[in-house]
């Protein structure tokens, strides 16, 4: 933890369940790094490198994404809602029962991303690619 707040460089970290409320990461490399259940309400990840992450049931409520590479990475129960994901970059990415709740995902790249069981209420989506994004049938935006 200590790496990551002083460098912004902590690819393939184990920060498992770890409290980064409100934490500045400003383009961080957190490329591979397990996240899982980790707390960033609030978190700055603007234009932060999350490529292949495990972000599984982590909560980003407010959570600033814009411009993330979040390809491939697994959000597998993640809660973004009210999040910024502006231009983010979701490609691949399993989003499989995530919140996605007023998220603001405009021009977000989410082909071949895994949207299945998730909320998309009041999400904002203009723009966005969704190229081959799976989708419940009863959920398609």
């Amino acid at each position: 933890m200590r790496q990551l707040l002083q460098t912004r460089q902590c690819p393939n970290c184990d920060l498992r369940g770890a409290n980064l409320m409100d934490t500045n990461l400003f383009k961080a490399n957190l490329a591979g790094a397990n996240l899982e259940g980790a707390y960033l309400a609030g978190v700055n990840l603007f234009g932060a490198n999350l490529q292949n992450a495990n972000l599984s049931r982590a909560s980003f409520y407010l959570a600033i994404l814009v411009n993330a590479d979040l390809s491939g990475a697994q959000l597998v129960g993640t809660r973004l809602t009210l999040s910024n994901l502006v231009n983010a970059n979701l490609a691949g990415a399993n989003l499989e029962n995530a919140v996605l709740k007023g998220a603001n995902m405009i021009d977000v790249n989410l082909s071949g991303a895994n949207l299945k069981g998730a909320d998309l209420d009041r999400a904002n989506l203009s723009g966005a690619n969704l190229s081959q994004t799976l989708f419940d049938e009863s959920r398609q935006p």
